[in-house]
């Protein structure tokens, strides 16, 4: 039999061995997903021998082959090209081989072998991969097209790693590198805001124009420099850099900006789209911060200029001012399609309500009233109405669903604790299920606990009431345990919801971890106060360790505010902003929330308030109202009370289907 022929039947026997494992229900034992896990810590650590010894069990288990993987992947650094293309060959539709590849190629280039590192890349990639390829062309005398390659590489804003080294220094000994091309790479640095790259290459010139010291001045003080550019000589370069440095400092200083900004335009010509650029952004920064002349920067503003985030801020600055008629002034100047949002036609109705206009605003409440999210829970309860809250579960048509071998695949390697292999597995097949067949597979991965999808699939559908699946009542035992009822458990699984979406080894840009998304230094202080250790960052991945440390740590900012969106405020944007917008923000609940200054922390604590009415209903059936959660705030230390007026803190309230 030929080597083909023999990895064909190799192929058929796996299938065949999957497919039985699939009709036989999914019906592995514990036993089993534990060897696996067992003999995979072992296979990451090369020993061989454990694993062949004790495999047999696991003959028809789907992911056996990722025993074989894992030995690869330990024995990379001897080069084993012949085991990663068999792997391939038995396995061809493996997410895999991809990663065999890349860590072939990583060790093939960490050992200078060239020759053997071309005949696997693919000659595009980048980073340190595409460095090496640079350097293997080199090395190999494959020269034909070279530079052009080289300098697409070089010609960055961004510093490039150091294995591109040499190829850089082979394109400057070729004689490739010049002045010109310098200046334009300090061109892109400036753009990126890359301070340290302008100054290595404005020292390599053998002239130096005058916009390249502007250029430094810029980025070292950018407020200093700017207030001295009036007096600078005009040169070709100048609008551009002042236009780019405008931007940045309207964004980051606006009210040092402004006092300097109408000289600057005075002494330079600046094309008049720059002018309004940077005016919008030194007008919307500065509205940020409430800083007084940000209002009439805004309504100055071209009409071009005027798009919804600037109609927004002017009713945020009067909101902020609680000038009522200014609110509702601003409100109808926006656009019928950013008016009829919920956020606005909740505002609408304030407004309306504040200036003696009951009638109308009830209309707009009772509208609102049925919408099951944050704004129509506080119109529910400004009018005294049930909530609309009703559950559509969905049912798919078939009767039995096998799903494909790669979701097979998935789902145990998310038992494994393999999350990021589990997603990979689950992307190559995901995408060709129909309608019926994501329903079932929603439903059959609620019964695995792999929350995170069920909540995916029911978005991907727009199935927005299936209440059930999007909002799993998961780990409940842990959380129960930690909290005693101290933060309410549908507290902790409404951070969790919005955090992680349950996905347990999330990790953040901010490079927050795990359900509860905790920083490791945050984690390790909690750890500590508690008795435990984080060793690293991937201990947080573990939910029990992440919940327990997760609930701990809300207790200590309850402890500190003892005001529930404070303690929300300081667990999106840090304890440092919930102290400062403590002072001299409004104190009504939805005022406050709507004038904070980030857009992501109001969308964070208003989805906190609706996941945790929603999870009250699905606990207790009739959930605590939603202004229940939202005290006034004590702004200037003054003392909370219940918001609204007639509403108690406790008040519970019925769940309604309305037609």
């Amino acid at each position: 039999m030929g080597r083909d022929s023999h990895h064909k039947r190799h192929r058929l026997l796996i299938t065949a061995a999957l497919l039985a494992w699939c009709l036989a229900g999914w019906a592995q034992t514990d036993q089993q997903r534990q060897l696996f896990r067992q003999l995979y810590a072992l296979a990451l650590n090369g020993d061989a021998s454990q694993v062949a010894q004790r495999r047999a069990p696991l003959d028809n288990y789907p992911i056996t082959h990722y025993l074989d993987y894992a030995l690869i992947r330990h024995d990379m650094h001897n080069l084993p090209e012949q085991a990663v293309a068999d792997f391939a060959q038995q396995h061809p539709d493996s997410p895999l081989n991809k990663q065999l590849k890349e860590y072939l190629l990583d060790h093939l280039g960490q050992q200078q072998q060239w020759a053997k590192y071309l005949q696997y890349h693919n000659g595009f990639d980048r980073g340190k991969r595409q460095c090496w390829y640079l350097r293997a062309r080199i090395q190999q005398q494959q020269l034909k097209g070279l530079a052009p390659l080289v300098e697409t590489m070089w010609m960055s804003g961004l510093s490039a790693p150091d294995a591109c080294d040499f190829a850089f220094k082979w394109w400057q000994a070729e004689g490739h590198l010049t002045d010109q091309k310098r200046l334009k790479r300090i061109q892109l640095a400036f753009e990126s805001n890359n301070m340290s790259l302008v100054n290595h290459l404005r020292t390599q010139l053998r002239s130096q124009p005058v916009w390249v010291k502007q250029a430094m001045d810029l980025l070292q003080d950018p407020i200093a420099a700017l207030g001295q550019a009036s007096s600078w000589p005009p040169n070709p370069e100048l609008p551009w850099l002042l236009h780019k440095t405008g931007m940045r400092a309207a964004k980051k200083m606006p009210a040092q900006l402004h006092p300097i900004w109408p000289q600057i335009k005075a002494a330079h010509k600046l094309p008049q789209a720059h002018i309004d650029q940077v005016e919008r952004q030194m007008a919307l920064f500065a509205a940020t911060d409430y800083e007084p002349f940000s209002i009439d920067a805004m309504k100055r503003l071209p009409a071009g200029m005027k798009d919804d985030q600037i109609h927004a801020w002017i009713v945020r600055y009067y909101l902020y001012h609680e000038q009522w008629a200014d609110v509702l002034d601003a409100l109808k100047k926006m656009s019928l399609r950013q008016l009829s949002q919920d956020r606005w036609q909740y505002w609408t109705a304030r407004a309306l309500a504040k200036l003696g206009q009951p009638d109308e605003a009830k209309k707009i409440f009772t509208n609102l009233s049925r919408e099951s999210n944050y704004y129509g829970f506080l119109a529910a309860d400004h009018l005294r109405q049930p909530y609309h809250l009703c559950h559509q579960p969905v049912s798919s048509s078939l009767a039995a669903f096998n799903p494909p071998l790669a979701i097979v695949r998935a789902i145990e390697l998310h038992h494994a604790g393999l999350l990021y292999k589990a997603r990979r597995e689950w992307n190559t097949a995901y995408k060709g299920l129909n309608k019926d067949q994501k329903i079932a597979l929603a439903e059959r991965v609620l019964q695995e606990h792999w929350y995170a999808k069920s909540i995916a699939i029911m978005a991907d559908l727009g199935h927005w009431e299936n209440y059930h699946s999007r909002y799993p009542v998961a780990h409940e035992q842990i959380i129960r345990q930690e909290t005693s009822n101290d933060p309410l458990p549908q507290w902790v699984m409404a951070i969790i919801k919005q955090e992680s979406a349950w996905t347990k080894d999330a990790v953040s840009h901010a490079n927050a971890h795990g359900l509860m998304q905790l920083l490791p230094s945050t984690a390790r202080s909690v750890a500590s106060q508690l008795g435990l250790t984080v060793n690293q960052s991937r201990d947080l991945h573990q939910a029990p360790l992440n919940i327990k440390l997760g609930v701990q740590y809300q207790k200590n900012l309850f402890k500190q505010f003892d005001h529930p969106i404070l303690v929300a405020a300081a667990y999106n944007a840090g304890e440092r902003k919930s102290l400062d917008w403590s002072q001299d923000f409004p104190q009504s609940p939805d005022l406050w929330l709507e004038t904070i200054p980030y857009r992501e922390t109001r969308d964070y604590i208003t989805r906190i308030l609706s996941n945790v009415t929603i999870y009250d209903w699905l606990i207790n059936q009739t959930p605590r109202r939603i202004t229940s959660w939202m005290p006034t705030l004590p702004i200037n230390q003054s003392p909370s009370r219940a918001w609204p007026n007639k509403t108690t803190p406790q008040q519970t309230t019925q769940a309604v289907c309305l037609p």
